[in-house]
C-alpha cells in the first residue's frame, strides 16, 4: 500500500473556534494524512517550514480576524504562501486563507458589510473546482473582508454580485483561493452563534460538499 501524503491545515481562527480547521481536516483526511496547526505563535522559518513539516498539501482555514490588521503571524503565512506557489505545493485556502492568499500575490482587500447565509456563486472559465455543478452554485457565507481584484499570476474561476471574487486559481499551479466556507455544515449553528441569528438550519442544503470533493480529488491526481 502506497504510503498516505500529508495535508497540514492552518487553523486561522482561535483554538477554541477551530470548526472550520476541523471540519477541512476531516474532508482532506479520505485521501491524505492530515494535521492541524495553530499559527498563532508564528512560524519559525516560514520560507522552508513547508518543507520542514513535509507538506504535500497546504489548507488555510477562516478565520473571525482580518488580513488588514498585518499581524506578525499572518506575514509570516504569507510567506509560507509565496512559498508554496514557488514550490508547486497544492493549496486551498479559505474565506481568510483566500484573502491572505491574494494579499501575497498584491491583490487588493477591501471591507464592506458583514454577510452571513447560503448565497449564490457562478462559475466562470469551467474550472474543475465546480466540475458536476451548474451556473450558479450555492455556498455558505461568513465575511466582511473581500479580495477586490484578483492577484497577478491568478485567474478568475467565480463570482457574484456582492463579491466579485469568489474563487480564484493561479494559472499554472493547483492553487485556490475561495471567500465561500465549503465545508460547513448544519453543526456550524451549533459551533458559531452568528449563524444562529441566520435560522434556515433544517433547510441548510449547498454545493459546498461537492466544491471540497473536486478540491480533494484534483490535489490527490496532482501528486
Amino acid at each position: 500500500m502506497s504510503k498516505l501524503r500529508r495535508a497540514v491545515v492552518i487553523s486561522n481562527d482561535e483554538p477554541a473556534s477551530s470548526y472550520g480547521a476541523r471540519r477541512l481536516a476531516s474532508a482532506f483526511g479520505t485521501r491524505f494524512r492530515t494535521e492541524v496547526v495553530d499559527p498563532l505563535g508564528g512560524f519559525e522559518g516560514p520560507s522552508s517550514w513547508l518543507d520542514e513539516r513535509g507538506a504535500d498539501v497546504l489548507v488555510l482555514s477562516g478565520s473571525d480576524r482580518s488580513v488588514l490588521d498585518e499581524l506578525p503571524w499572518m506575514l509570516e503565512e504569507e510567506e509560507i504562501l509565496r512559498a508554496a506557489v514557488a514550490a508547486g505545493v497544492p493549496t486551498f485556502a479559505v474565506c481568510f486563507g483566500h484573502q491572505l492568499l491574494a494579499k501575497a500575490f498584491g491583490g487588493a482587500i477591501v471591507r464592506r458589510e458583514k454577510r452571513i447565509g447560503l448565497f449564490e456563486v457562478a462559475p466562470v472559465g469551467g474550472d474543475g473546482l465546480f466540475e458536476g455543478l451548474g451556473d450558479r452554485v450555492v455556498v455558505p457565507q461568513q465575511h466582511g473582508d473581500q479580495v477586490a481584484d484578483v492577484p497577478p499570476g491568478f485567474e478568475l474561476v467565480a463570482t457574484s454580485d456582492y463579491c466579485r471574487v469568489q474563487a480564484f486559481r493561479h494559472r499554472t499551479v493547483p492553487v485556490y483561493g475561495v471567500q465561500f466556507h465549503p465545508c460547513y455544515d448544519a453543526d456550524v449553528f451549533d459551533e458559531d452563534e452568528a449563524w444562529t441569528a441566520v435560522g434556515g438550519r433544517e433547510s441548510f442544503v449547498h454545493d459546498g460538499p461537492a466544491v471540497l470533493g473536486n478540491v480533494v480529488r484534483m490535489f490527490s491526481e496532482a501528486l
